[in-house]
């Protein structure tokens, strides 16, 4: 019995420290990362009727496998209020222009060359990527879903 509740209790906690990531309905904290230029991007000026934050890497395949995919869902539904800020946890910032410009990424793109360790992750308790999340007037109200369920949110929260 007391091994059973030893396995438990270890299982407990590897399991909360996956699935760390901010819930739905929590503010979404606020982000303010330089894009390719060296502006400064906050999140907070972001206009849009819901914005979806990818957290990505240029040297993630799922991420760069994931992205025309984004790409289009971000052309389907922009016109419409769908906002697409993509923070690029890349701690190489030449790699990291060079893939955005080869992918050809229309949205909003910033990086935080901290990677894992940067304040946006530490803020949204990222720890793997690529990671999408869907806010709506300054909350979070979609996460850990795939492209295709945020797809279905976005037409909800934009009245498709």
């Amino acid at each position: 019995m007391r091994k059973i509740l030893i396995l438990l209790a270890l299982f407990t906690v590897i399991t909360s420290n996956s699935y760390a990531q901010l819930s739905i309905g929590t503010d979404a904290p606020e982000i303010k990362l330089p894009d390719s230029l060296g502006k400064w991007k906050p999140l907070s000026e972001v206009k849009g009727k819901v914005i979806l934050l990818d957290f990505w890497a240029a040297w993630c395949y799922p991420c760069v496998k994931s992205m025309p995919d984004l790409v289009k869902l971000y052309n389907k539904y922009h016109t419409k209020g769908l906002e697409v800020y993509a923070v690029s946890i890349d701690k190489g910032y030449y790699n990291w222009v060079e893939a955005c410009r080869k992918l050809e990424l229309p949205f909003i793109l910033v990086n935080d060359a901290y990677g894992f360790n940067g304040n946006a992750c530490k803020e949204y308790k990222i720890e793997s990527i690529p990671n999408k999340l869907l806010l709506k007037d300054g909350k979070i109200i979609g996460a850990n879903m795939s492209l295709y369920d945020l797809e279905k949110l976005i037409q909800k929260e934009l009245g498709e």
